[in-house]
């Protein structure tokens, strides 16, 4: 398979994408900034890897355009980022900036990977990362939280109209649990950003972090090795399942949580 992976640069897709090219598979790696590009660069070096990797912001347009230079199966979009913090502490700014990446960002990305591939009347797989926290009410993560729902929304309806057509395109939600990546510590470590003294959550901004500190020390996995195994699995299948939630543990206790919330 040729996949694009979109959000590389380290963490889950990383580790995953080498899964991929340990299997014979062609990799495009795509990561966030030139920095990272040369830093990937290096790393697959040394650890004689061979990838295909890019620079693609999916919020510049001059960096989408590599969708329409390269043929694809399967376009796996990872991107996301995390601001922390409550919303009666960050301004609407800050949220609209969680939301022009994690639900803006990644369906521009999307339509125009759909219409290269059905142009090229490739059968192909779309792939799209959320996170199991869409559902949960995670005090001081809403901005995060909120910006996964709507993106869970949006890939459930286009799931549901696609249905209509006769494409050889087909897509999937992918909806991860917490993993000890480093990634929700930032989210808990850049609402400092958003607390000036006048903030009423300023005072108590230390038992803030250190409660959101211990909830992820205990709810994250470590096993991110498992995680790939499961995604190299699925999203090679066939006929991959439309929505794909992982660790087990946690995409269960999200079951019950939606089944007995009030």
């Amino acid at each position: 398979m040729r996949i694009l992976i979109i959000g590389g640069a380290g963490g889950i897709a990383y580790n995953t994408a080498k899964k991929f090219a340990m299997n014979n598979h062609l990799v495009y790696l795509c990561v966030h900034t030139t920095e990272q590009l040369e830093t990937i660069k290096k790393r697959l070096k040394d650890e004689s890897l061979l990838m295909h990797v890019f620079k693609l912001d999916i919020l510049n347009k001059q960096d989408l355009t590599l969708l329409d230079k390269i043929e694809y199966d399967v376009l796996w979009i990872h991107a996301g980022i995390g601001i922390g913090g409550s919303l009666l502490a960050m301004s609407v700014d800050n949220l609209k900036k969680n939301y022009e990446v994690n639900v803006f960002g990644i369906i521009r990305t999307l339509k125009k990977a759909y219409y290269r591939m059905e142009k090229n009347k490739i059968k192909g797989h779309i792939f799209v990362t959320s996170s199991v926290s869409r559902t949960l009410p995670f005090p001081f993560l809403g901005c995060y939280t909120s910006s996964r729902a709507s993106l869970s929304m949006l890939v459930h309806t286009l799931n549901q109209e696609m249905k209509f057509l006769k494409s050889n395109i087909t897509i999937s939600l992918i909806e991860l649990g917490a993993y000890h990546t480093g990634f929700n510590q930032v989210m808990i470590d850049n609402k400092e950003q958003y607390l000036d003294k006048n903030s009423l959550f300023y005072k108590r901004r230390h038992s803030i972090n250190r409660l959101q500190r211990n909830i992820f020390r205990l709810i994250e996995s470590d096993n991110i090795d498992k995680l790939s195994d499961y995604l190299v699995k699925n999203m090679t299948k066939k006929n991959p399942k439309f929505l794909l939630r992982y660790p087990k543990r946690q995409a269960l206790f999200v079951k019950m949580f939606e089944l007995f919330k009030m």
